[in-house]
């Protein structure tokens, strides 16, 4: 296992109870886009205080950050720790005196194709995405490109400013400035002087844990793929692969298809799951958030 440099707690909170992941810097490798760009989108954040924000730009071979799972892989997922291409927490684009220019996610626009139904994936095709950080997220699903020690909360948030008054996840570090993207609002701390750390809350007026702005299946699975980013993005080995729609009379449902795995120790092989999740969106415009079921399981790299 590399060394680890910055360890810091996500919380992801959603419509479906509390999820709870860690996240620490990016690979070296690969490189970073710069702040305040974006992926198609969902560039720039937009500065609650009325300032514009910085229009988003995408780069080809973009990375965002990687990392374990709740603790290491004894926690049955991720497990791989990159080194920090900066320095020290506090001296790369995490540290307080770099620039952040608001919420850089959005729609990726470079990513791998979408593969659709998890059933017509090919276990060569799971095998090989499992071990491709980069490619963790196909086209038009959403994408961070630029790392972040974030926490996500529940429940929805009404502006910027219920956000701000929610105050830091520990109640500690200096407030330095609010944002709002088009799904979310964000409060940005400086923590110990040295390390941004990043609160965020759905808006209320996008998903308010059932109901929908502008339903339809393909923004269903927008969301559903920034819930599984928001718990997801900085795990080891984790990706989504694709998603689907089947338009029902009264219900329509859109799978998201993902991979999840536990890494083996020394002498064991990591497990690979592809996993399917069905979400629900109602004709009356209620989105119904569905759990992972293991489609199968394979024998991925044995260590």
């Amino acid at each position: 296992m590399k060394k680890l440099v910055w360890l810091g707690l996500v919380l992801l909170t959603g419509c479906g109870g509390s999820v709870t992941s860690t996240l620490n810097e990016p690979e070296g490798a690969g490189g970073l886009d710069s702040a305040g760009s974006s992926n198609g989108g969902g560039g720039g954040g937009k500065p609650h205080a009325g300032e514009s924000g910085v229009a988003g730009t995408s780069t080809a071979g973009d990375s965002g950050v990687a990392g374990v799972s709740n603790g290491g892989a004894s926690a049955g997922t991720g497990g791989k720790v990159p080194d920090f291409p900066g320095g020290a927490a506090g001296e790369g684009p995490l540290s307080c005196s770099a620039l952040y220019a608001g919420p850089s996610g959005g729609p990726r626009a470079n990513g791998p194709a979408d593969l659709g139904d998890c059933t017509a994936i090919p276990d060569e095709v799971v095998l090989a995405r499992y071990k491709d950080y980069a490619a963790r997220v196909p086209q038009g699903l959403y994408y961070e490109p630029n790392e972040s020690i974030t926490f996500w909360h529940e429940p929805c948030s009404k502006s910027a400013e219920e956000t701000v008054a929610r105050g830091a996840t520990d109640g500690m570090g200096t407030f330095v400035e609010s944002y709002e993207s088009e799904w979310f609002y964000e409060a940005v701390y400086c923590f110990n002087d040295s390390v941004r750390r990043i609160e965020r809350s759905l808006r209320c007026d996008y998903f308010d844990g059932s109901k929908l702005a502008n339903p339809t299946p393909e923004r269903v699975a927008f969301l559903a793929s920034m819930l599984w980013w928001a718990s997801n993005n900085n795990v080891g080995g984790s990706a989504i692969l694709g998603h689907s729609v089947a338009i029902g009379d009264a219900t329509d449902v859109v799978g998201l298809c993902t991979i999840s795995v536990t890494y083996g120790d020394f002498g064991l092989c990591d497990e690979v799951r592809l996993e399917s999740t069905k979400h629900l969106l109602r004709a009356n415009g209620g989105v119904e958030l569905g759990s992972p079921q293991v489609i199968r399981t394979l024998e991925g790299d044995c260590h």
